[in-house]
């Protein structure tokens, strides 16, 4: 199969560190290439890939980076949209896979080729014009995802795998010193002040990693700076993928508090082929990933949090494996996505294209 992969150009593909769209973008391709398919992955040229590379930009462009910041990269990402959809309109492609949200989905609108989109992060009202004048097909990464999503175009979701055999776990107890561990971006929706608060509360050590986005930089100075005191609570910033795979190996758990209903959450995967149990609030996909008393604790709030932190030598590490390596693996997702590819080759548009809805947002 002839396949285009289009890719954000936020981040290199892979990523350099965090980048949880662009890592699915790379495993998926990767896996395709093995597999003998024909693909061409539309990205970054800093990108690195087995398939036929194609770039408008040679370097990313992170949110807020650059004097022009966002806008001028969604210009660059449009512009390699635009690249994408016009090899396709020369019978390049029997199917595009849009990675590249609502500026692929523009694009796709008009195209003849059959497009299939990985929402990788919720809608929105202001963007249902879109939707609605969007004719091809759709995947969700989680169930609960695929719940808030328009049901035009919906296929059934698909959940992210990783190479869990690259990851070596930890099975057997750790130190008596050991660690909690919130691995991700420092945004308020992603929980650091409430992992902080259970930590507190649980009388353990937690270490925080991840990167902070300029939009954040205020709450950053203002809400977690203060707390980090280089003992009990302690920062390392961005890291990159060797010295994350040894925190999250070497942690007693990963602490998951969000306070938004997150599509999927990479990060859990990851954690559970380490061998680390998840303890995560009730919000998004994550009682969809945790097994509640199997994998990790799926609760409410701070309090119960650091109760269920009390409760973590409860938890079987080899469960946590054999979980990762039973549902999320990098195999399993491309046999669901090369499905759905038959589904929307099988399938016509869902309906007439009318342009005219999305020039209303």
């Amino acid at each position: 199969m002839r396949i285009a992969q289009l890719a954000p150009t936020f981040e290199c593909v892979p990523p350099a560190a965090y980048g949880g769209t662009e890592l699915v973008v790379h495993l998926v391709t990767e896996e395709l290439v093995r597999r003998g398919h024909d693909v061409t992955l539309f990205a970054t040229g800093d990108s690195r890939t087995s398939a036929r590379l194609e770039s408008v930009t040679p370097v990313p462009y992170r949110y807020g980076d650059g004097a022009s910041g966002l806008r001028h990269a969604e210009y660059v990402q449009l512009a390699n949209g635009q690249a994408c959809f016009r090899a396709a309109a020369a019978g390049s492609f029997d199917i595009v896979h849009n990675h590249a949200g609502i500026e692929g989905l523009v694009l796709a609108a008009s195209s003849a080729t059959p497009v299939l989109t990985t929402v990788h992060n919720d809608w929105t009202p202001e963007t249902a014009p879109i939707w609605e004048a969007y004719p091809w097909f759709h995947v969700d990464v989680s169930a609960a995802h695929a719940a808030r999503h328009p049901v035009q175009g919906r296929l059934p979701p698909v959940h992210h795998g990783l190479p869990i055999d690259a990851i070596v776990p930890r099975l057997g107890p750790g130190p008596d010193d050991g660690y909690l561990l919130f691995l991700g971006r420092f945004t308020p929706t992603k929980g650091p002040e409430a992992a902080i608060a259970a930590a507190r509360l649980a009388g353990r050590r937690l270490i925080l990693a991840g990167k902070v986005d300029s939009v954040d930089d205020e709450w950053y100075a203002e809400r977690i700076v203060p707390q980090v005191d280089g003992d009990q609570i302690q920062v390392v910033g961005e890291v990159r993928e060797s010295t994350k795979e040894r925190l999250l190996t070497d942690a007693d758990a990963l602490l998951f508090p969000i306070s938004w209903d997150e599509p999927f959450g990479l990060v859990i995967v990851e954690a559970l082929a380490a061998g680390t149990p998840v303890l995560g609030f009730a919000r998004g996909s994550v009682p969809e990933l945790v097994d509640n008393g199997v994998t990790g604790w799926v609760v409410d709030d701070v309090e119960q949090l650091a109760s269920a932190i009390g409760r973590i030598k409860d938890l079987d590490r080899a469960a946590c494996r054999a979980a990762a390596e039973r549902r999320f693996t990098v195999g399993r997702m491309v046999d669901d996505v090369l499905d759905r590819y038959s589904l929307a080759l099988s399938l016509p548009p869902t309906r007439p294209i009318d342009p005219r809805a999305a020039l209303t947002v």
